[in-house]
């Protein structure tokens, strides 16, 4: 089990003051054979610096470091880093290795978590994981605690049993939100993912997980959970859900990455499972609701200025394929104050 190289990729901005938390919690594992990959997105501030400092560490603990710096005129966001990142794990990246993805400002609970889940893939011949997590925030956010619920209830209810393909567990997809924030990946499934993902534009730098929906929805995605939360995520007043509200986030970025779900679906349907195109309807759907949700609230408390809920569904329609779309499956109307309506 432990000649497998667990490859863990990391995009930095500024991330500064969370870098080292993050990086403590890989240096730290107790899986010998680990290969972090940081793709550093034009930081100005300390980041470069500190990359540097853990690289010598990580080189004297025997693992492998390698941090690749961008080379394009200016930030990109962490959408196009992202996707710069995965192109270059996936030239060295093997089949039967494994990939976790980590963002700089979260963390690996436990020092067994890298171990837990090469383990609990190997145990059940899964190539895709679904882990839980846990959320800390600022004291300044509002943080739902038990927002994470249904997908670690889904995340331990997996690891209980054999692997299982999208259709032989529903829910898998009910949780379809959240299920691509835990990245862990077989080589095989990663390397198609990337190969299969369309060109982003820049400034797609908030919910870059969406398109993540199609790794379990590949034919041959064998799906398994572990019995311990995974991954620690802090939100904080830097993080890009946190600080966006302009209403390109909205008409460009959130639009941007399900219109990237949609071509990876209808430019490779041979690679995907029987259904897969309705269960890519139904997330898109609840999209165009949970969206459309936010836009609203955000407009009337006067945190989005000069875009409306009916400016949304204008750029939804114009920027997204509705021909096989029931959009009106899951209007509601938003509660007031609601503190939570996805993203």
């Amino acid at each position: 089990m432990e000649n497998k190289t667990v490859f863990v990729g990391m995009r930095t901005h500024n991330s500064e003051t969370t870098l080292n938390k993050s990086l403590k919690s890989v240096f730290d594992q107790t899986y010998p054979n680990v290969k972090i990959v940081v793709y550093d997105d034009k930081s100005s501030d300390n980041t470069l610096k500190i990359l540097k400092m853990w690289k010598q560490k990580f080189e004297n603990r025997g693992f492998d470091m390698q941090i690749v710096q961008s080379t394009q005129p200016e930030n990109e966001g962490c959408g196009k880093s992202g996707e710069r990142l995965n192109r270059v794990i996936s030239c060295q990246i093997k089949d039967d290795d494994i990939y976790m993805g980590l963002d700089s400002d979260d963390v690996f609970l436990s020092p067994d978590t890298v171990s837990n889940c090469v383990f609990q893939i190997e145990k059940t011949k899964a190539n895709v994981l679904i882990a839980g997590y846990t959320i800390q925030g600022d004291e300044s956010l509002v943080i739902n605690d038990k927002g994470g619920a249904p997908h670690n209830d889904l995340s331990h209810k997996l690891a209980t049993q054999k692997a299982v393909l999208i259709h032989e567990m529903p829910e898998i997809a009910s949780t379809a939100d959240s299920i691509g924030w835990t990245k862990v990946l077989k080589g095989n499934i990663f390397k198609r993912y990337v190969k299969m993902y369309p060109e982003c534009e820049k400034e797609m730098n908030v919910c870059e997980d969406f398109p993540t929906l199609a790794m379990f929805l590949y034919k041959d995605s064998k799906i398994t959970g572990l019995k311990e939360n995974a991954y620690g995520y802090y939100k904080h007043a830097q993080s890009s859900t946190a600080q966006i509200v302009q209403k390109e986030a909205f008409s460009v970025v959130r639009l941007g990455f399900l219109n990237v779900l949609q071509k990876m679906y209808q430019n490779n349907p041979e690679e995907f499972t029987q259904g897969a195109e309705e269960y890519i309807n139904r997330f898109i759907e609840k999209k165009y609701a949970v969206i459309g949700n936010i836009v609203e609230k955000k407009a009337n408390d006067g945190y989005l200025i000069g875009y409306t809920r009916k400016d949304f569904e204008r750029d939804f329609k114009e920027k997204i394929d509705c021909s096989n779309l029931n959009l009106s499956r899951y209007l509601e109307t938003p509660a007031k104050g609601s503190k939570n309506q996805g993203r």
